[in-house]
């Protein structure tokens, strides 16, 4: 049993973790993106409606309830849950994505949602006063519960449920077809599912009966590109030696060549996302 249980945490930190400087430079880089992207209304919110949704049906956004988001990016999720639970705290390492965050929970007049800028690998959830604080512990999309450490202090937070959300797959048309037609590669699956099937057999390894659902989500949305949107496309496609002008500016060219006549571009993205929900009582 405990060679199984290791083979799967091996699977979980077979990731070396990246420097807290670095990723707060680049959550950061994208914090911008993002909030540009919510202004112009190109980021949808049908992967937050869909958590509410699920979380709602299994009766954990009660009126009493507390509630932690993990990697909580821009708020998005804290503010829905605010309108449902008693309290909502969100921990980010990311200072934008918490400035962010905060803005739109303001602009929503929420004022039983706050977000926090933290190290999650070095919080002390003791002094924080998060021990078995919250009826339901959330993280979606998040390398911060990516290795034991982070998971056990995780489930530590909550007196009650754990969900966690994660890709299975993803598939972007046009960076597929940019990649093909400017750098003749094809597209590497994003995600293979790793971090979901390694989190369930770890879960139901140490004794708890994790329950998994399933999401499928398609999404067209018109795009009006610049150097942050060109940014961000290289990031996703490319590996990092090959983050160049040069490539940026090949990027751009093919781009420009197939915009609109209002200026605009076409993505189409079908992805597949994994919920594993958990009640850490339940041992």
């Amino acid at each position: 049993m405990d060679s199984i249980l290791d083979y799967f945490i091996s699977l979980q930190e077979s990731e070396p973790a990246e420097l807290p400087e670095r990723a707060i430079e680049r959550w950061n880089k994208r914090a911008d993106f993002w909030e540009d992207a919510r202004k112009k209304k190109e980021k949808g919110d049908e992967r937050v409606i869909s958590a509410i949704n699920y979380l709602d049906s299994k009766g954990l956004l009660e009126k009493n309830y507390d509630v932690a988001d993990i990697g909580c990016g821009p708020g998005r999720f804290a503010a829905a849950f605010a309108k449902y639970v008693h309290k909502v705290v969100g921990l980010d390492i990311s200072d934008k994505m918490v400035k962010h965050g905060m803005e739109h929970i303001q602009n929503e007049g929420l004022n039983n949602a706050i977000l926090y800028t933290c190290n999650f690998q070095t919080l002390d959830i003791d002094k924080s006063g998060y021990t078995h604080a919250f009826d339901l512990v959330f993280s979606s999309m998040t390398p911060a519960i990516h290795n034991m450490d982070g998971l056990i202090k995780s489930m530590e937070m909550s007196r009650a449920w754990c969900c966690n959300i994660t890709h299975l797959d993803r598939r972007n048309s046009l960076r597929e077809q940019i990649l093909q037609e400017v750098f003749g590669k094809e597209t590497a699956p994003q995600w293979n599912g790793r971090w979901f099937f390694s989190l369930f057999n770890i879960l139901f390894l140490l004794g708890y009966n994790p329950e998994t659902s399933y999401e499928k989500l398609h999404r067209e949305t018109w795009v009006t590109p610049d150097e942050h949107y060109i940014d961000f496309l290289m990031e996703h496609m490319l590996p990092s030696e090959e983050y160049t002008q040069e490539n940026a500016n090949k990027i751009m060219q093919w781009i420009q060549s197939h915009l609109n006549k209002d200026g605009q571009i076409k993505e189409i993205t079908d992805s597949t996302y994994g919920r594993i929900l958990w009640d850490v009582r339940n041992k």
